[in-house]
């Protein structure tokens, strides 16, 4: 629907402002978070410092002085951005992009409360840097509670383009700590209970898409409904007798049931 902004007018207070890398926040005790919000790059298609660095130099100029300890270096620090960089990281930059995520949601997975939650917006068209972000998710110990579609920011422009095809529509990841073993279950009934899961958000979806909803806003958000159930039995869906399905191969054959019930 139509939507509006609101000034509550709430003060904001004791309010603690820090700048670090997100792999080691040690001065935050352990279990003192309710929730942690955060934006993870997107693999390798914007390289964030090497950006900055256009704006940098001149706020250095102007800065150093007043701020020595951030201003001091003549670049962006480069050694723990978490991008798939193929100059910096030539042997495995996507290797080196999920080891980085890894220990993110590790530290932020430290200072999580049993019942803080953890919420994220990502999307991408291509499947490689879902599986970097996603894996090192769960393997940091965490499963989807939910996935919110959300407009994505206007200003992008009417022909913006994200990956390899127009994406309208941001979604929001809420995880929360794993608490016990995810319990074991098949491909084969795990791909049912999505498979219902997905139909009923199929007239919302189509009321959408009257509207010109592009067709890879409604695979996000049909991928995110899926990707809840997985996330619940990570490590534990099987395909065959004592083999468990991959978050790649997972995400295949999400994208295999989604073209299936388009058709």
């Amino acid at each position: 629907g139509k939507s509006e902004k609101v000034k509550p007018g709430d003060p904001v207070l004791n309010v603690d402002v820090r700048q670090g890398s997100s792999t080691d926040l040690h001065e935050l005790e352990s279990a003192s978070l309710d929730l942690v919000i955060t934006d993870p790059p997107f693999g390798d298609l914007l390289q964030y410092s090497e950006l900055a660095d256009y704006f940098y130099v001149w706020l250095r100029l102007a800065l150093k002085g007043k701020y020595p300890e951030i201003f001091e270096p003549e670049y962006t620090p480069k050694s723990l951005e978490a991008v798939a960089n193929s100059f910096r990281e030539p042997e495995d930059s996507n290797g080196f992009y999920q080891r980085l995520l890894t220990q993110c949601w590790r530290e932020a997975h430290r200072l999580l409360k049993p019942s803080g939650i953890l919420a994220f917006t990502f999307h991408h068209s291509e499947d490689e840097p879902w599986v970097a972000v996603l894996e090192s998710l769960f393997d940091a110990g965490y499963y989807l509670e939910a996935t919110y579609p959300i407009r994505s920011d206007e200003t992008k422009g009417d022909n913006a383009e994200f990956g390899a095809q127009k994406i309208e529509y941001d979604v929001i990841h809420v995880c929360r700590k794993r608490t016990e073993e995810p319990k074991p279950v098949s491909w084969g009934r795990m791909r049912r209970e999505v498979m219902a899961d997905v139909r009923q958000l199929q007239a919302m979806l189509e009321n959408h898409a009257k509207e010109g909803l592009p067709a890879a806003d409604i695979q996000v958000i049909r991928r995110g409904k899926a990707l809840e159930y997985f996330s619940r039995h990570y490590g534990k869906v099987f395909v065959d007798e004592g083999r468990t399905i991959s978050v790649k191969e997972a995400l295949v054959g999400i994208n295999q049931l989604i073209d299936e019930d388009a058709d």
